[in-house]
């Protein structure tokens, strides 16, 4: 493999580039050609350059955006030169799919694309550039998750002054479609790696209503809006967008760290967003250091190098390019110290999936992909892995003892500091709140906080499931083996019960023997066959001394008249006909 990249500003020169390619080796002797466009401009004939390249380069598959610039007029992008990269492969085969989704949805197109991979051969990743207004990634990328494919790839953008159309490039200029490209080798290794570098801050904050799937409407039952009113005395007004977007939302998604930056509100106090949002999800707000950034990056870039990538392709958010303003171009740096031929462009979001991380859409991100033809090579993937560290540290001061550190970037390690002590601080005294002593589990105050927040959700459409525990005959335990052995056999089944926990599941003690386990998702049938699934998992148990241990469950599901007390009540009166009728049972009410 091979990369050659190539700036330009009107067409004359685009087909001078062209002219030169077509006639090397390189383009002669590949295999397949992929050509990335990237143009942040708005006074060029995007058209007229698509259909020069499809015409003139056969062999190549073209893709490309509109750049995003939501940056400062000081760091506008829109005279900046476009950019054109060829990417030569010698042993890799290249298919495209293209879905205009002005005629099949984002699910169609994504069932689609899994249909055509199952007839590929030798599939090791794909590039996604996507254009819409409508919907996210997500209904796309949900049709191929289990295939387990990295992807990578960007959300088109536009300048947030000119108000440009987005657009995406492929067999020809589209304003809302997806476009995918599919690399098929055996001998093509892969490095992906994403860089965050935001850091959180004060107090964790739940979606508690959502409008389709970019549309956070309500945040802990109030208008999402006031979250940046209050913290930021940002009112929602029409520099709102500019106003908050360097504290983005950021929210964890298994080990992932997937932020959220604010595009546009509404009048009734909703959010909405470029990417996803999920009813339900807990996030926090965060802000960011430069010097951090820059450091991440640096080691991503030193990585990188060791992978000696043929290739190498950069996604960065255009939230990112904002805040970083002239040091964007610093960070690029670092990774075209790496591969000086690089492609790069900025979007409204950036595209990161790995075979073991599923995060689709990201924001405020800059997402690094090198590829090598080496037989050899091992694929490598990292979540952003960009959590302080002593090195990353020491490497910031390092670089701010050079010279006088600006003022704001005081401030802000002032507060980067204390608010890492207050953060430290806050978890332990929040792990002794809400969790309970002996078990390790939440405890009652805990599982009440948590039973508010389903109801709020459950209001909302959300579907749940209540089981209420209590260990048979417990009383004998104690009074034969001693409350020292009854400890044990607490602790004893809620390790059994952590065993199997998932995420989204809730689980602590309630008093006493017993215990309450909150189900997400689930219908009266699948959530008894849940209990009846942790009765056994209990009753297989071998204690110490006791040996063998049962428990009754009662189950209920949520319904839209509950409050706490009559969701956990119906649950007891549940597990009390579970007692009364012979114990070591599941039954529902």
């Amino acid at each position: 493999m091979k990369q050659k990249t190539y700036n330009f500003e009107i067409i004359e020169e685009l087909k001078a580039i062209v002219d030169v390619v077509i006639n090397t080796e390189d383009y002669k002797n590949a295999k397949s050609v992929l050509i990335q466009l990237y143009n942040p401009r708005v006074d060029f004939d995007e058209e007229q350059a698509v259909e020069l390249l499809s015409q003139n380069c056969s062999k190549a598959i073209v893709t490309g955006m509109t750049m995003a610039c939501i940056a400062e007029e000081k760091y506008d992008l829109a005279k900046d030169t476009i950019s054109i990269s060829f990417s030569f492969f010698e042993k890799t085969s290249l298919s495209v799919f293209e879905y205009d989704l002005e005629y099949v949805s984002m699910f169609e197109a994504g069932r689609d694309f899994n249909k055509n991979l199952d007839l590929l051969m030798d599939v090791k990743c794909a590039q996604i550039f996507y254009v819409t207004n409508y919907t996210s990634l997500n209904s796309f990328t949900h049709e191929v998750r289990h295939k387990k494919l990295p992807i990578f790839g960007a959300k088109a953008g536009r300048n947030i002054r000119i108000l440009n159309e987005a657009h995406i490039y492929g067999k020809k200029v589209y304003k809302n479609a997806a476009i995918a490209v599919v690399f098929q080798s055996k001998d093509l290794s892969i490095f992906m790696k994403n860089n965050l570098g935001w850091q959180e801050i004060g107090a964790e904050m739940v979606i508690t209503k959502v409008d389709g799937d970019k549309i956070a409407s309500e945040i802990d039952g109030k208008p999402a809006t006031e979250v940046y009113s209050k913290y930021l005395s940002v009112q929602p007004d029409k520099y709102f967008v500019q106003n908050v977007s360097e504290f983005p939302m950021v929210l964890h998604r298994g080990s992932q760290r997937v932020a959220r930056v604010p595009m546009a509100y509404r009048d009734n106090g909703a959010i909405v967003f470029n990417s996803e949002v999920q009813q339900g999800a807990h996030f926090r707000l965060a802000y960011a250091i430069p010097a951090r950034l820059l450091a991440i990056s640096a080691k991503a870039a030193a990585t990188l190098e060791n992978f000696k990538p043929e290739g190498v392709f950069l996604y960065e958010c255009g939230n990112r390019h904002r805040f970083l303003r002239q040091q964007y171009k610093e960070e690029l740096d670092l990774f075209k110290e790496v591969s000086s031929e690089l492609s790069f462009t900025i979007g409204y979001g950036e595209i990161f999936s790995t075979p073991n991380c599923a995060c689709d859409d990201l924001n405020g991100a800059i997402v690094v992909v090198g590829l090598s033809e080496n037989a050899q090579g091992e694929d490598v993937f990292i979540v952003n892995d960009d959590a302080e560290s002593d090195l990353l540290e020491q490497q910031i001061r390092l670089d701010q003892g050079q010279s006088e550190i600006p003022l704001v970037d005081r401030v802000l390690a002032f507060l980067d500091s204390t608010s890492k002590e207050l953060d430290s601080i806050n978890k332990e005294l929040g792990h002794i709140a809400y969790t309970d002593q002996l078990t390790q589990v939440y405890n009652r105050w805990e599982l009440e906080k948590k039973l508010d927040e389903a109801i709020m959700l459950g209001k909302q459409g959300k579907k749940y499931a209540l089981l209420f525990f209590d260990i048979d005959h417990f009383k004998n335990v104690n009074d034969t083996y001693g409350h020292d052995m009854g400890d044990v056999v607490l602790k004893g089944l809620v390790n059994i019960v952590r065993e199997n926990l998932k995420d989204g599941h809730v689980f602590g003690r309630w008093g006493g023997e017993e215990f309450l386990y909150l189900l997400p998702d689930v219908d009266e049938k699948q959530a008894v066959e849940y209990g009846e699934f942790l009765r056994n998992k209990i009753s297989e148990a071998c204690f110490v001394m006791i040996r063998h241990v049962t428990v009754s469950i009662g189950v209920t599901v949520y319904n839209s008249s509950d409050d706490v007390n009559s969701f956990v009540k119906r649950a007891d009166e549940a597990l009390y006909f579970a007692k009364e009728n012979g114990r070591n049972q599941v039954a529902i009410k």
